[in-house]
């Protein structure tokens, strides 16, 4: 291998069957979609099976779960596209305030998330806590790191 990392989302290909497979939206649905220019896949020769970035299921997923609440395809390719646009902000705020996470307890999946200092003088700090009360903030004052 030439050290490259692969990355699920943008390096898998799947065939046009498994990404039915995956999200339960038949292969007929999927061409017309693509035909449409809903989805996209991967260009390839002529005669041959259609092929997909495995990323293209997420949207895929989307979409049927707008039409399945009763939305139009139209307006589930909207919806899904928002949503995706939502995730990215989301990433990336997470991505940058993101400090630590610690495990308190990796049985029950409990733990808590710095998300850093949030006052002027950079002494109180905002947590994301998960543990047997649901999730909630939490803001503590910053340990001293002059140890």
């Amino acid at each position: 291998m030439n050290g490259k990392k692969l990355s699920l989302k943008a390096d898998v290909i799947v065939g046009i069957g498994d990404l039915s497979k995956i999200t339960g939206v038949s292969a007929r649905q999927l061409r017309y979609w693509e035909e449409k220019g809903y989805i996209q896949a991967v260009p390839s020769k002529k005669n041959t099976t259609r092929k997909y970035k495995f990323e293209m299921s997420y949207k895929v997923q989307a979409i049927k779960r707008y039409l399945d609440e009763g939305y139009t395809l139209a307006k589930s390719v909207e919806q899904a596209e928002k949503l995706r646009q939502k995730f990215e902000i989301w990433k990336k705020f997470i991505m940058e305030k993101v400090e630590k996470v610690e495990i308190t307890d990796a049985e029950k999946e409990y733990g808590v998330i710095d998300l850093g200092c949030f006052d002027e003088n950079q002494q109180k700090k905002v947590y994301g806590v998960v543990d047997e009360n649901g999730c909630y903030f939490e803001t503590r004052v910053k340990p001293d790191t002059d140890e």
